[in-house]
């Protein structure tokens, strides 16, 4: 059986994040939590590891590369996810490709506008995007990559375009998480950083057309 890691991201979504690795740990002992909070305790049998000061979101690409699994999730604090995910991304591991809970297809030069999303619930079989987000599931030899540039902003995009642009991205289908709502205070929600996304995302959409 392949071994699984998982790095969950975190900087002050704290409420649920005990419950949230919890679920992690049933699903495997190998749990890592890169926190940023500089405030959040816990006596579970995880690997804490504390930045400060915040490196932003891509202390997550960084941590992965410390752990052992053959394949590594990746995921965001408001990700709770429910008993069998992992077994449900190790079904299409052998698409050899960056697998997610959500995804977007490219279609223009405007992230707000020219991109479509698609969600895990959603799908009835593995759908090939572009990018892939909020949980992400990807064997090692995707995980190294030069982290100068990668702002909070534009992590996943970073990841996606900038460092793997011609490797394969799937949304699989799967109903066993729960997404929390995003918070008003989200980077999703931020207007500096829609701004910053957006210019990220169209100067690579023309570099790779």
């Amino acid at each position: 059986m392949p071994r699984v890691s998982v790095v969950v991201s975190t900087y002050r979504r704290l409420e649920r994040l005990e419950g949230i690795l919890m679920a992690w740990l049933a699903e495997t002992p190998n749990v890592w939590l890169a926190d940023s909070s500089g405030r959040f305790e816990t006596a579970l049998p995880i690997k804490h590891v504390r930045f400060s000061p915040d490196p932003g979101s891509k202390n997550r690409h960084a941590i992965a590369l410390l752990t052992d699994g053959d394949y590594v999730i990746k995921a965001d604090d408001d990700v709770l996810p429910r008993p069998g995910l992992i077994a449900d991304f190790l079904k299409y591991a052998c698409l050899c490709g960056i697998l997610g809970l959500m995804g977007r297809t490219f279609h223009g030069p405007k992230y707000y506008g020219d991109t479509r999303p698609l969600q895990a619930h959603d799908v009835p079989r593995p759908i090939r995007v572009d990018m892939v987000g909020i949980v992400t599931f990807t064997p090692r030899k995707f995980l190294a990559f030069d982290l100068r540039g990668c702002a909070s902003a534009i992590e996943d995009l970073f990841w996606h375009m900038g460092a793997f642009p011609a490797t394969p991205k799937y949304v699989i289908p799967t109903t066993s998480y729960e997404l929390f709502q995003n918070d008003a205070g989200c980077l999703f929600r931020d207007p500096k950083a829609r701004a910053e996304r957006e210019v990220f995302y169209r100067a690579h959409y023309r570099q790779k057309r």
